[in-house]
């Protein structure tokens, strides 16, 4: 938990968010390295909750393990619903964007060196500039009019392919039939074709992790030594699996063979939790486009 609600209206803005980095990087240990914690996240995470980043419902589900759906004081007023009086905040932290206005210019040939280069385009560019702690309220904490978020299919993933999965990231798959089960060199994939295809799946999310997380364009294990990239890249790969529903038990098996403890994994939590999201927010609309799962019919969500 983050502290006693005394505690937390106690704290700065400077402190608070600290407070919250620091309880990030503890979850993201906790998550990668207890099965049931995992189970619990990943199961809320089907849900259908994918508004706020990876690292957001990380902490949104620490603070409120039962949350359904999420957002700010006045977005619930704008949508006819007040958050009730004595309700605790959800802390997560917020983005700070600022605007960038690029110039594109060019100068003619017969321009001299004094005079002004000729504007031919504006933009604007959005720039993150940090981030800030704010405060949520959960659907629960709050009353008003009633909001459209009954029982929906919940997506599955026996029909999530290597091939369906690879085509939203610009790197090549080809196969072969090897005792390993795959390897990436930056460029390209190379996975070893299996009867089961959940193992190819699995193993594809392990080197698309390496492709993200930079592992390939490192030349020396002197930047990443390759017990750190392994446990890097299967952390997020397990992460990633649970969420679409792939339950791949072996690594918990790999994850021990490099040393893969809590302390460990906590070292490397921000990087492993950025690399998840991003795969995530890729492989999400996938979900939509195959069929539902037997094992996941008759599970409701939340919307």
């Amino acid at each position: 938990m983050l502290g006693s609600e005394t505690q937390q209206e106690s704290l700065s803005k400077k402190e608070r968010k600290k407070l919250l980095v620091s309880q990030l990087k503890d979850l993201t240990s906790e998550i990668v390295t207890d099965e049931e914690k995992l189970r619990m996240f990943a199961d809320r995470w089907r849900s259908g909750f994918h508004n706020y980043s990876l690292s957001n419902l990380f902490l949104i589900w620490s603070q409120c393990p039962e949350f359904s759906l999420v957002a700010g004081f006045n977005q619930w007023k704008r949508v006819g619903r007040y958050v009730k009086k004595g309700s605790k905040a959800i802390w997560i932290l917020a983005p700070m964007v600022s605007s960038k206005y690029v110039l594109k210019k060019i100068v003619s040939d017969d321009t001299s060196e004094d005079d002004e280069p000729e504007v031919k385009d504006e933009y604007e560019k959005k720039v993150i500039t940090g981030f800030i702690p704010v405060h949520v309220f959960d659907y629960s904490q709050t009353d008003g009019d009633d909001l459209d978020i009954g029982n929906t299919l919940v997506k599955g993933s026996d029909s999530l392919t290597v091939d369906l999965l690879s085509s939203e990231f610009d790197v090549p798959v080809e196969y072969s039939q090897g005792v390993q089960d795959g390897y990436t060199n930056g460029k390209k994939i190379v996975l070893s074709r299996r009867k089961n295809k959940a193992q190819e799946v699995a193993c594809y999310l392990h080197e698309i992790a390496h492709v993200l997380l930079g592992h390939p364009e490192e030349k020396d294990d002197k930047v990443t030594p390759r017990d750190e990239r392994e446990l890097q890249a299967e952390s997020v790969a397990y992460i990633v699996g649970a969420c679409i529903g792939l339950d791949n038990q072996g690594a918990k098996y790999y994850l021990g063979h490099w040393n893969g403890t809590k302390e460990k994994v906590k070292e490397h939590s921000i990087k492993i939790i950025s690399v998840a999201d991003k795969i995530l927010r890729k492989v999400y609309p996938l979900l939509e486009k195959v069929e539902v799962s037997q094992k996941m019919k008759g599970q409701a969500v939340l919307f």
